[in-house]
């Protein structure tokens, strides 16, 4: 890699492997172009952090870096003013050959709003746009007809209101109905009874959460794009639009219906769409922004996640690390594995938390222990189911939420019931919970032990120190924190050491805590 700095056009600014790198403060957004065609957009003081010397350093997203390999002639172009601050040859990677973010297929691709790269529709056909609006009209033309008071909404509803299009930057489709139903029970439940209506009606569906799923558009090309189906429900007087919009909306800024026209076709709209938009992306709305991500208040994503799909705090984080980085994991067991197997006495069932890849709890199976690794993200589920299937091992694997406290009860007391559990394992978990998921560790541990007074084994970082596998959120808790703690809910601690030498991975040698607890009470 040959890295590209100075101060070409009106923005002082280095490029390399690592990221953006800007030598002074940059207000408003900026979008990345790499020969013209934009990749990405950020904004600097959200998405970058300060250095020593007052510049600001951006990275880039995880999921684009396996794109970023050859050279290229770069832009960074100011968002609001449209005007071009910074062009330069860059050379990434190898630096050989033409650096293209493109897909297998060929189509180019760009980072969207949640991290993901995907083909947008500023490079997709007028076809391909116009037949996903159709089967847009088509989706609420079926819930009308089933009595269900539907509208366009989103992004689409945004396209059709400012210019009658797609929106460029966008890449995906969304449709919302207000609820019948008032509590959340019964919302899920309709919810799920629409799904089934337009299943009966031919769409294949995927849930996403209570509150939302998707049905499938196969479009031209034999692109599949999905168009998202929201609940809308009133709470305590406010509308609530899922995922994340609360706003003191009355029922006549929704209905009756107006209409928007999108890539030449009518949908219907609701009655205030100004109104919407202004609640959903803020009193700017009216000014395209690919550098937008939905922020809501804390105290609204915690009441949707709670009514509607569980807490997800950090799950992109988790989502992104499988998709990218999880086959570099080493497959054999870590040194805490084998220190725990030769334990006296020796578990014979366990319950791994936060089994990530599966690496230890594979082995741990195949030292004859009865073995079922839990894990927060569905896709670090998945990634072990596969080890297993591949290996031959008989450890099972289940998604498990330690910030949804009812997930977190339900499971406990399940497995508490279906199988006497030994020992619970959570090696380098500790340090990557916030304070409430670390709690409900412990109330875990302690559900799941209860039958036979069994042991609770740690391993956790106690000090920060650079990891290879990139940053994510950690908390340094110390042993005698976690000791006080684990006395609260009824363990004793049998064993605890916190030194380095530990857990040694090629050139990283982190401190570390191992601590066993038993349950007594």
């Amino acid at each position: 890699m040959t890295e590209q700095s100075g101060t070409a056009g009106l923005l002082d600014a280095r490029v390399d492997d690592e990221g953006v790198h800007l030598r002074h403060p940059v207000e408003g957004g900026l979008a990345v172009e790499l020969d013209g065609r934009r990749v990405w957009a950020f904004v600097p003081g959200r998405d970058g952090r300060r250095t020593s010397d007052g510049g600001c350093s951006v990275p880039w997203p995880d999921l684009l870096r396996p794109h970023l390999d050859g050279r290229a002639r770069l832009a960074l172009r100011s968002i609001e003013h449209g005007e071009v601050l910074y062009d330069a040859p860059v050379s990434l990677g190898t630096g050989e050959g033409v650096l293209r973010v493109v897909g297998k297929d060929g189509r180019p691709l760009a980072v969207d709003k949640q991290g993901s790269v995907t083909p947008m529709f500023a490079e997709a056909g007028d076809d391909v746009r116009r037949a996903l609006v159709e089967h847009v009209a088509e989706a609420l033309a079926q819930l009308d007809a089933r009595g269900h008071r539907a509208f366009v909404a989103f992004g689409a509803l945004l396209g059709g209101v400012r210019d009658g299009r797609l929106i460029g930057h966008d890449n995906d489709a969304d449709i919302a109905y207000l609820a019948r139903s008032t509590h959340p029970f019964d919302i899920i439940r309709e919810s799920m009874q629409i799904e089934r209506e337009l299943n009966e009606a031919g769409w294949q569906t995927s849930r996403m959460s209570g509150g939302d799923f998707k049905v499938m558009a196969r479009l031209p090309g034999d692109r599949v794009i999905g168009i998202d189906v929201f609940t809308a429900f009133y709470l305590d007087g406010s509308l609530h639009l899922m995922p994340s919009v609360v706003a003191d909306l009355p029922v006549s800024a929704l209905f009756p219906p107006s209409e928007v026209e999108v890539e030449g076709v009518r949908l219907p709209a609701p009655a205030d769409p100004e109104a919407l938009l202004e609640a959903t992306y803020g009193p700017s709305w009216r000014v395209p922004d690919p550098a937008f991500k939905y922020d809501p208040p804390r105290w609204a994503r915690r009441r949707f996640g709670g009514l509607m799909r569980g807490e997800r705090r950090h799950i992109r984080y988790w989502a992104d690390f499988y998709a990218t980085k999880a086959a570099r994991v080493p497959t054999e067991p870590s040194s805490f594995a084998r220190w725990v197997a030769e334990q006296e006495p020796r578990p014979a069932s366990l319950v791994d938390v936060g089994s990530g890849t599966g690496r230890d709890s594979l082995w741990l199976a195949d030292q004859g222990i009865d073995v079922l690794g839990c894990d927060y993200a569905s896709s670090g589920v998945a990634f072990a189911e596969g080890r297993a299937r591949e290996t031959g091992s008989s450890a099972r694997f289940r998604r498990l939420n330690l910030y949804d406290y009812r997930q977190l009860l339900t499971v406990g007391a399940q497995l508490a019931h279906e199988r006497p559990t030994d020992a619970v394992y959570a090696r380098f978990l500790v340090h990557a919970l916030e304070d409430e998921g670390r709690h409900n560790l412990w109330r875990f541990g302690r559900s799941v032990l209860r039958g036979t007074r069994g042991r609770l084994y740690l391993e956790f970082r106690t000090e920060a120190t650079e990891h290879e596998f990139g940053e994510h959120y950690r908390q340094f808790v110390q042993p005698e924190t976690v000791a006080g703690e684990l006395a609260g809910y009824g363990f004793t601690v049998t064993h605890s050491e916190n030194r380095h030498g530990l857990a040694v991975h090629h050139h990283e040698d982190p401190r570390v805590c191992r601590i066993v607890a038993r349950l007594e009470a």
